[in-house]
């Protein structure tokens, strides 16, 4: 994805989706710091994995 914003419906199921997705060079959300694959993953996640990844992203930096 390139460095466009596309506005999306907040989704269900705790995300933490902030309903702006603006990707980096690195496919990483400006909104919610989740890859783009963790964002196609999230709906099919199980708890415990989601949990896992909100976890990592309190520590994740998004402009590097």
């Amino acid at each position: 994805m390139s460095n466009q914003t596309v506005k999306t419906p907040l989704s269900s199921g705790n995300s933490p989706c902030v309903g702006i997705c603006k990707y980096n060079k690195k496919k990483i959300c400006v909104g919610c710091k989740r890859s783009s694959d963790e964002i196609t993953a999230w709906i099919n996640c199980s708890n415990e994995m989601r949990k896992a990844i909100m976890q990592d992203l309190k520590d994740r930096n998004i402009d590097n």
